[in-house]
C-alpha cells in the first residue's frame, strides 16, 4: 500500500493569502471606480444634450413665429437691462382669423410656454367664436371693452429654463438661460420681424 505525504511548504501562507486578497480588492476597486466615473460622465453628457436640445427647439420655434409676426403687442424695451420675460404678437402664419401668440417663462416649473390668445368685444363677441375676434388695440363700441380668451391653453415648448428675456423693436433680441443639474447653457439670437 502506498502512502502519500503532504509537504507543508506546498500551501499558501497567511501573509501570501492576505497579499492576494489585497491585490484582488485593489483591482475590484479600480474596476468599480472606472464604472462609477463612466456612469457619471454618461449622465452629465445626457444632461448637456438635453439642455442643448431644449434650447435649440425653443429658439427655433420662437424665431420662426416672431419673424412672421404682423404686429407686436408687447412694448419691448430697447436695452437688455430692461428686458421683459414675456412677448405677445399677432400671428402671421394662420390668417383665417386674428389670433395672438404669447411666449412666457413659467418659473415655477422652469419651462417656456406658448399660448394662443383671441381678443373680442365683451358684449357683441363670443370667446369661442373666432369670427368675432378683433385686433388687440381695436376701439370697442360704446359700453363695451376688449376682452381676451385663451384659444389654445399654454403648452410647454421647452424645459430647464431659468431666464427668458426679450428686448428690441424691429430686431427682437432673445436670450435664454437653461440649467439642468450642474449643466448651464446660454442661448441668444436676433430676429428680424418681416412684417413689423
Amino acid at each position: 500500500m502506498r502512502k502519500f505525504f503532504f509537504n507543508s511548504s506546498s500551501g499558501f501562507t497567511l501573509s501570501e493569502l492576505l497579499i492576494s486578497m489585497v491585490f484582488v480588492f485593489l483591482v475590484l476597486g479600480a474596476v468599480y471606480s472606472s464604472y462609477v466615473l463612466s456612469q457619471r460622465a454618461s449622465l452629465e453628457g445626457e444632461s448637456a444634450v438635453e439642455v442643448l436640445q431644449n434650447g435649440r427647439v425653443i429658439l427655433e420655434r420662437m424665431t420662426r413665429e416672431i419673424r412672421q409676426a404682423k404686429d407686436m403687442v408687447t412694448d419691448l424695451p430697447d436695452t437688455e437691462e430692461n428686458a421683459t420675460s414675456t412677448i405677445e404678437f399677432e400671428d402671421g402664419h394662420d390668417l383665417s382669423y386674428i389670433r395672438y401668440i404669447r411666449y412666457f417663462n413659467d418659473s415655477t416649473d422652469k419651462t417656456v410656454k406658448r399660448e394662443v390668445i383671441g381678443y373680442y368685444y365683451s358684449l357683441s363677441g363670443s370667446a369661442n367664436d373666432t369670427s368675432t375676434y378683433v385686433l388687440w388695440n381695436a376701439a370697442p363700441p360704446p359700453g363695451e371693452v376688449v376682452a381676451t380668451t385663451s384659444v389654445e391653453s399654454p403648452r410647454i415648448i421647452g424645459e430647464y429654463v431659468t431666464v427668458l428675456e426679450f428686448w428690441g423693436s424691429r430686431v427682437v433680441d432673445v436670450f435664454i438661460e437653461l440649467e439642468k443639474g450642474n449643466k448651464k447653457m446660454d442661448f441668444s439670437t436676433k430676429v428680424l420681424g418681416r412684417n413689423l
